[in-house]
């Protein structure tokens, strides 16, 4: 018998084996025509990302932008968590309220969430290196703070002041925001400001007398809480002062009434400003029972 390679194939083998010769260029044409339709959803999947990156998916990308954002905020905040940034200091103004005699104020903010400053010494050195006597104050996270010095008596004309900052103590606090929402919460009513021929106090054009209403919102008491209170001609401050009240109680109105020694022009504006040491628990006053 001649020895034949094809002997140890079956049948179907041998199908399989025609069928493939048979139609090998057809699988040819159809591998490529696969190939041709992957490339072909390539290219289109990558100009729909294209299209999407910088037209339909702009508010998706702005979100991630603001995402990565927040993550860098977060970043500052662990940096944060063991090193206070500085207080920040604002140009001092210099108010004339009669001869020789100043008011003298300053902005300061205090850019830390979780820090605030429980005690600072200051001080104003005004022209010829006069210096106004040292005085003690606090910042608490976050917040716009004016340093005061009223009713100064210089030895001559001053045009411009700096404040000095020195021995500040720095303490950590945690959740700050829900605590100054729920204790900061005063409103300002009828407000009024006369000069003092109209408030009967004076004849004198020099003297001016402020009222209004402060109304404690919040849920506590308070001992001596402190206002600085600023008189605004468009926008600009002319006068400030300030007042502290014996005490207020939750849901009390009180009425306050302060003179103001400078003339003060018609058609301004009073900001009123709440100063009070929330952080301190010595500010609380403690709730009055009336027992049986």
């Amino acid at each position: 018998m001649p020895n034949n390679i094809y002997n140890n194939l079956s049948d179907d083998q041998l199908k399989a084996g025609y069928w493939y010769v048979t139609h090998r260029v057809l699988l040819r044409k159809l591998g490529i025509f696969i190939l041709a339709i992957l490339a072909g959803s390539l290219l289109v999947f990558g100009i729909k990302g294209i299209i999407d990156y910088y037209g339909t998916d702009a508010s998706s990308r702005e979100a991630l932008l603001a995402d990565i954002s927040k993550n860098k905020l977060n970043q500052q905040l662990l940096v944060e968590l063991n090193n206070p940034s500085d207080l920040q200091v604002l140009e001092t103004e210099v108010i004339k309220t009669g001869e020789n005699m100043y008011d003298l104020y300053t902005e300061v903010y205090n850019p830390n969430q979780r820090w605030y400053i429980e005690s600072f010494d200051y001080y104003f050195i005004l022209g010829d290196d006069e210096k106004t006597e040292i005085k003690t104050d606090f910042v608490l996270p976050e917040q716009t703070k004016y340093v005061l010095n009223l009713g100064f008596k210089s030895q001559g004309i001053v045009n411009s002041a700096n404040l000095i900052v020195e021995n500040v103590k720095w303490l950590k606090v945690f959740d700050y925001e829900e605590t100054r929402n729920k204790f900061l919460n005063f409103s300002f009513e009828n407000i009024e400001i006369l000069a003092a021929k109209q408030s009967g106090l004076s004849k004198k054009e020099d003297i001016a007398n402020m009222r209004f209403d402060v109304i404690n919102k919040s849920a506590y008491n308070f001992w001596q809480p402190r206002f600085v209170v600023f008189v605004l001609k468009r926008d600009k401050v002319i006068a400030v002062t300030q007042t502290i009240l014996d005490s207020i109680n939750s849901g009390e109105q009180k009425t306050e009434s302060l003179n103001i020694f400078q003339a003060i022009p018609r058609g301004v504006d009073l900001k009123i400003v709440p100063d009070i040491n929330i952080l301190n628990p010595d500010v609380f006053k403690s709730f009055e029972v009336d027992l049986p």
